[in-house]
């Protein structure tokens, strides 16, 4: 699948759909200082670099972990590299004052050949996902469809459009985090998704990060400079900021 035939967010954001979603909840983000998570990486190895969201927060020491004590609640995707070994991702949900503890394996070298009935079932399974998925959004069943998508990504846990479609649906239930998290994996996947892109910089305009949003909605416009609605996206967040530096002049 590419990222025009998955539902392209940029056509979305132009239609009812939107608006027509938006009163679908997935849960109530309240206005209350959340108190942070503990999150500990355990890769067995010193100096393994750690990203949180795709932002580098440090290397394993000598005892071969690292300790974050300020993570946010909510959805993370937690990302190490070792030395001379493969990435790997770990996806974690953590609630106000976790403690979390993450066990980072060497990961295996890819298997030269994969079963090719087995390769095909996973397919189904996936396609099946995605189209249930799909389905159950458009019904208001806003968490069966994360609990279909989230079945997706078990077997396929580095598929771009998967993630971009979990961030729409963040995106459709106004769960703006869990929205920028997953559009930031989505574009790590693939960097030159601009539907991705625009869905980030939507997510990250309603948190308020106007900054960051135009970057995003730049990234987009350059990929596709054709799509009206990218640059529409883009231009408004500019006289959105610059209307607030005029304020804060006064």
């Amino acid at each position: 699948m590419n990222s025009k035939s998955a539902h392209p967010f940029a056509r979305l954001l132009g239609r009812s759909l939107l608006i027509a979603a938006a009163c679908v909840p997935l849960h109530s983000e309240k206005e209350r200082p959340p108190q942070a998570a503990q999150v500990t990486i355990q890769a067995g190895r010193e100096g393994c670099t750690v990203e949180l969201d795709s932002t580098p927060v440090g290397k394993t020491g000598e005892s071969g972990g690292l300790e974050l004590t300020e993570v946010e609640p909510g959805d993370h995707y937690v990302h190490v590299r070792c030395p001379e070994e493969e990435g790997g991702a770990h996806f974690i949900s953590v609630s106000d004052g976790d403690k979390v503890e993450i066990r980072h394996e060497k990961t295996a070298p890819p298997a030269a050949s994969l079963d090719p009935l087995a390769a095909a079932q996973a397919r189904v399974e996936l396609r099946q996902h995605l189209q249930d998925a799909v389905r159950l959004r458009a019904r208001g069943n806003v968490e069966e469809a994360v609990s279909n998508l989230r079945a997706a990504l078990r077997l396929d846990p580095e598929n771009s459009d998967l993630h971009r479609e979990l961030g729409i649906t963040f995106l459709l239930a106004k769960e703006w985090k869990r929205a920028r998290v997953e559009m930031l994996e989505a574009v790590r996947h693939k960097p030159d998704d601009a539907d991705a892109y625009n869905g980030l910089g939507y997510a990250l305009e309603k948190l308020g990060d106007l900054q960051a949003a135009i970057e995003a909605y730049r990234a987009a416009t350059k990929l596709e400079p054709a799509d009206s609605t990218y640059r529409q996206h883009y231009f408004g967040a500019l006289a959105k900021l610059a209307a607030q530096q005029v304020e804060k002049k006064k």
